[in-house]
């Protein structure tokens, strides 16, 4: 890699700030998780599951939305479920808290906003009292699965989802090792 282009990606990650998201972020962080699912889906889904991405508004009532900025520039969001719950719990078990919806703005892609907002899920869970986290993601979204791995995530098979038009891959991370 030139080390030029290190130490500028080095610089941006030191700018990242997470915080929690309201509702004036809503419409842009809606736009953002859109944008980057249709990277995967790009002709969409048949049951409308990139409307509900998009619907953050709808979520803020209900769970935790944190989304990653450089100031002032908000550059990717996602959902961490903290209550097994909760509608968007997928399955989550007492000890385990959940990411759902991860999305980065594309022209922020690779920068370290996933890795950002992961590692603020990871501290808000352990704070919660969170033995791990589980999250899913398509089979199809190969450098997030690379990204999780990276940090520590394993497969875990016998939890998968499987829908007509997406195989979702389940990875959990223990917190407390």
């Amino acid at each position: 890699m030139n080390t030029d282009i290190f130490f500028r990606l080095s610089e941006v990650t030191r700018q990242l700030i997470v915080r929690e998201l309201d509702t004036s972020f809503a419409g842009r962080a809606g736009e953002i998780l859109r944008q980057a699912y249709e990277q995967i889906y790009p002709n969409g889904t048949g049951d409308g599951y990139l409307d509900r991405v998009a619907e953050v508004g709808e979520r803020l009532a209900k769970a935790t939305v944190l989304g990653c900025f450089l100031d002032p520039e908000l550059t990717g969001c996602t959902t961490l479920v903290l209550d097994q719950d909760s509608e968007y719990s997928e399955s989550l078990l007492e000890d385990e808290a959940g990411i759902r919806m991860l999305g980065v703005d594309p022209k922020f892609q690779r920068l370290g906003v996933a890795k950002t907002l992961l590692g603020e899920c990871f501290t808000r869970a352990v704070e919660h009292g969170k033995d791990a986290i589980l999250l899913h993601t398509d089979k199809k979204m190969i450098a997030a699965q690379y990204l999780y791995e990276s940090l520590g995530f394993s497969r875990v098979p016998d939890r998968d989802l499987s829908f007509p038009e997406v195989e979702l891959l389940c990875y959990r991370r223990a917190l407390n090792d």
